[in-house]
Formats: C-alpha cells, sequence, structure tokens
C-alpha cells in the first residue's frame, strides 16, 4: 500500500517528535541492514524506512508545499515492496576513492548475479533498476527487488529452513545467510503486502 499525504506529519510536529522516531526508525534500520560480504550492505526497505526518507527529505529541503511532498511520495513509494516482493537499497561501501572507482568498473554486470537461495526452491534473482547500471560501470547504489513464489514465502517464514543472499559476480562473490530476526520482519512484510 503506497504512502499518501496524510501518512506524512507536519514540519511541526514531526520536529516535535524527531527524536522518538529516529530511535524507532534505527531498530527498524538496524534489524533490516544486511551486509552481504565485506564492502555491500543491503537495507530492505518497507512502509517505515520509506516514510522515515520522506520526512527527513522534507525536513532537511524544507519542503512544505504539498505539491513538493508528493514528489517525495512518489519517489520513495517506488522504492516499496509489491506482494510477494522484497524491496532493498543495495549500497556499494568503499571508502578509498580509488579503490571504489576500481571496484565499480569490476562490477559491471552485478544485476545479473544476485539472488535469494530459500532452502531447496529455485534461486529468486534479485531485478536492479535499470537506471543505476550501464556497460562501463555501476552506481554505488542500487535499488532492487526479489519476487516470490508462494512456495518461496513459506519457506522464507520457516525459520528452520536456510535462506541465503548470493552474489555470484568474479569480482565480488559472496553467500551470506540472512539472519533470523530479519527473515521474521520480512515475513511479517509480506504478510502485510
Amino acid at each position: 500500500m503506497s504512502l499518501t499525504l496524510a501518512d506524512v506529519r507536519s514540519s511541526a510536529d514531526f520536529a516535535e517528535s524527531r527524536r522518538r522516531l529516529e530511535a524507532e526508525i534505527l531498530q527498524v534500520k538496524g534489524i533490516r541492514r544486511f551486509a552481504l560480504g565485506p564492502k555491500m550492505t543491503l537495507l530492505f526497505e518497507n512502509r517505515a524506512t520509506c516514510l522515515w526518507q520522506v520526512q527527513e527529505m522534507c525536513r532537511v529541503e524544507g519542503i512544505t508545499a504539498a505539491g513538493a511532498i508528493q514528489h517525495e511520495l512518489d519517489t520513495y513509494n517506488a522504492l516499496l515492496p509489491g506482494p510477494a516482493e522484497l524491496s532493498a537499497t543495495l549500497l556499494i561501501e568503499v571508502d578509498d576513492p580509488v579503490e571504489r572507482a576500481d571496484l565499480m568498473g569490476r562490477l559491471v554486470g552485478l544485476h545479473q548475479a544476485v539472488a535469494l537461495h530459500l532452502a531447496d526452491e529455485p534461486p529468486a534473482p534479485a531485478r536492479f533498476d535499470g537506471e543505476q547500471f550501464n556497460a562501463a560501470r555501476v552506481s554505488a547504489v542500487q535499488f532492487l527487488r526479489i519476487a516470490l513464489t508462494a512456495s518461496q514465502i513459506v519457506t522464507l517464514r520457516d525459520l528452520g529452513r536456510p535462506a541465503t543472499l548470493v552474489c555470484t559476480h568474479p569480482a565480488y562473490a559472496v553467500a551470506c545467510p540472512l539472519p533470523l530476526t530479519l527473515r521474521a520482519a520480512l515475513a511479517e512484510d509480506l504478510a502485510h503486502a
């Protein structure tokens, strides 16, 4: 379900509640933040994470006009997962600019190399936003979606069965199991989608 103007707090209300809300969102994001090896982090998005970003953009940019707020809502609604889908922001995190530029060039094709593996189910490939990579290099920030079948959702919810995010790219081959707390949060999201 998309975020609407009715979900956005007034700037005064947000300023008054920001400390409490920030503490809450840090907990939500802490559970949803996932290290895919040493140089990539994913933040699995949901309504709370996207609404926080809208509120923060409005605060930082001084946005108060309904049309401008709606523009922010439209931008972040595009990150919300759909039914039977996970959505994440993937960050390539390398501090050294030379090393980062080198890695971005070597990661061409990353959009074809990430998938969620759930026990004995077929892998669920990640679909990347096509505007964030090209033939020469990838962007340090990627948005991706993972569509799941009904059977894959059942497996994801079964915390006794393995769930691993895998990157098979030759420049960055890793396989990282999803923590149980993250899986439980994603299962909750899927139940309310």
